[in-house]
């Protein structure tokens, strides 16, 4: 992603583009709350089967491609979670979360606009930010970050949901 800054330009862009991607949670969380309260994913298995996609997720070879693969996979492998071909208006629970990971592009478009205006001119880091390249490779790096942990927040969303289902019994 940055292999023609130096270590201390690294760092500033890592820094900057954590600061964004944090300032973005709410809504990645907000994401995970409504796919997960629409198909009621505590009440479909309460073993969660997102270890397995987090895993998968990141992974130093990872991508979104895998990401949905491995998802897509899930539907029709013997034995997964029934979570996975949950049916909701249509639609099952597999085809939802991955509409939901591509969906993500919009956050870290939107994220990279924000890392763009902040980078005044003249600031070493404006040539690199600005170049088209450049660019679409920070976006697709900010897309699997956010895939991440949306994932990650997915797992723990379900836990949470079969602790409090269990505290309801």
């Amino acid at each position: 992603m940055t292999e023609f800054l130096d270590d201390s330009l690294k760092e500033k862009l890592a820094l900057r583009l954590e600061k964004e991607i944090s300032n973005q949670m709410d809504e990645v969380i907000r994401k995970v709350r409504q796919i997960s309260k629409k198909f009621s994913i505590a009440s479909k298995d309460k073993k969660s089967p997102f270890r397995n996609v987090l895993a998968v997720a990141t992974d130093s070879t990872s991508s979104i491609e895998v990401i949905k693969n491995y998802i897509r996979y899930q539907v029709g492998r013997n034995g997964s979670s029934p979570i996975w071909t949950t049916p909701k208006d249509k639609e099952v629970f597999a085809a939802a979360l991955v509409e939901d990971l591509n969906n993500l592009i919009q956050d870290a478009q939107e994220i990279l606009q924000r890392l763009r205006k902040d980078i005044y001119k003249g600031n070493v880091l404006e040539p690199y930010i600005e170049d088209k390249q450049n660019q679409e490779r920070l976006k697709k790096d900010i897309h699997l970050k956010l895939a991440q942990l949306y994932l990650g927040y997915l797992a723990r969303e379900h836990t949470a949901l079969v602790g409090e289902s269990n505290l309801n019994k």
